[in-house]
């Protein structure tokens, strides 16, 4: 099979780090993709680190051509880290393996903006991967700790529904062992996980976290078995990491695009939305516009086919799964390479869904106060 082919590829097509990334492969990559003409070549590949991912190293590949101006002038590449820690959890969380089988298997059918894969291949027993992609240099990350206003997460919500409704309810991605991973053993970790690394998240973050997010955290932390064993809402293709900093807002459209699939999974809708509003609005952005964004995704929705959803229904469902960000924040930040800016993240993320989740009285769903 060639190389250029974009589906997911074997072991033996991976480039395991951008120094495995030369002019010739990229040659072959371009023309399969019509994106370079047969007898011009990439003469030359200059690579530089982009962006602030914890669990991969993505990579903008600047290119010159023989002759002069006959390709993109760059492209985006991701591979596993280098970082030991930061690739064990990858391969343990199955995260390379997931990322590779969206864009092959599932982005073909989903309504978001997202880039267009050029190359994809994974090694299936060692994890390593390489990933290619179109860049769009015009593009702008969002950021996380900044947050937005409410009419830049309505366009996110908007790609949200893009992703969700054609993959709602769907059997045959149901049926996909790499989608649905979902098992007792695999939650019975999940929560030992957290539960394990919650001494050590105490005691490296307590001081900068307010008391009552303290209090919530202590009280939630030893239901996280009561809370998986929850009533769950419809199940669809979910993100399971939409937030500002996986999102490209270009100056063309509002409409951001969607990146990092890492986390992908199937499950409840709702994770991903309360994920969203509660890690990305500041609470006295979210406490007023709360209800509007809501309302919109769930009427995106159903202009895309959607129904046998109720409103109330996600709004009930969006309450309790206002602590799946405590989750995630709480033990991804034990799991990955520590920085400075991943610190100021987390702590963001546990402050803000830890003030969603008192200001929904969530902790109410699971015999709490």
């Amino acid at each position: 099979m060639s190389p250029a082919h974009p589906g997911a590829l074997g072991a033996e097509a991976v480039r395991r780090t951008p120094a495995e990334v030369d002019d010739r492969w990229l040659t072959d990559v371009l023309v399969g993709q019509e994106l370079l003409a047969p007898g011009a070549r990439v003469a030359s590949v200059v690579a530089t680190p982009l962006g602030t991912g914890q669990m991969a190293d993505t990579v903008r590949f600047t290119l010159a051509y023989q002759p002069a101006g006959s390709g993109p002038a760059s492209v985006v590449g991701k591979f596993a880290s280098p970082d030991e820690q930061s690739l064990a959890t990858g391969r343990i969380m199955r995260a390379y393996e997931v990322e590779v089988r969206f864009y092959a298997e599932v982005a073909p059918r989903v309504d978001s903006r997202l880039p267009r894969l050029l190359f994809a291949a994974l090694d299936p027993v060692e994890a390593w991967f390489t990933l290619l992609l179109e860049d769009l240099d015009d593009a702008a990350p969002g950021d996380e700790i900044r947050g937005c206003d409410p009419t830049v997460a309505a366009a996110a919500l908007g790609q949200l529904a893009g992703l969700h409704a054609p993959c709602w309810e769907d059997p045959d991605l149901a049926a996909r062992e790499w989608i649905d991973r979902s098992s007792p053993e695999g939650d019975e970790f999940l929560a030992a996980v957290v539960t394990g690394v919650f001494p050590g998240f105490l005691e490296r973050y307590r001081d900068r976290l307010a008391p009552e997010h303290v209090g919530l955290l202590v009280d939630f932390v030893p239901r996280i078995r009561t809370w998986m064993a929850r009533p769950r809402g419809p199940r669809t293709v979910v993100h399971a990491d939409f937030r500002l900093d996986n999102l490209l807002f270009t100056p063309d459209r509002p409409e951001p695009v969607v990146v990092d699939f890492q986390t992908v999974n199937w499950g409840c809708a709702a994770y991903d939305l309360a994920y969203f509003v509660g890690g990305c609005l500041e609470p006295g952005v979210r406490r007023e516009a709360g209800d509007h964004l809501v309302a919109g995704y769930h009427a995106e929705l159903v202009a895309r086919g959607v129904g046998d959803y109720p409103l109330e229904d996600l709004r009930s469902d969006y309450r309790r799964e206002s602590f799946g960000g405590l989750l995630m924040a709480v033990g991804a930040s034990m799991m990955v390479k520590q920085t400075e800016r991943g610190d100021r993240m987390f702590l963001t993320s546990v402050s803000r869904h830890a003030q969603q989740a008192l200001d929904l009285g969530a902790l109410a769903d699971l015999g709490g106060d």
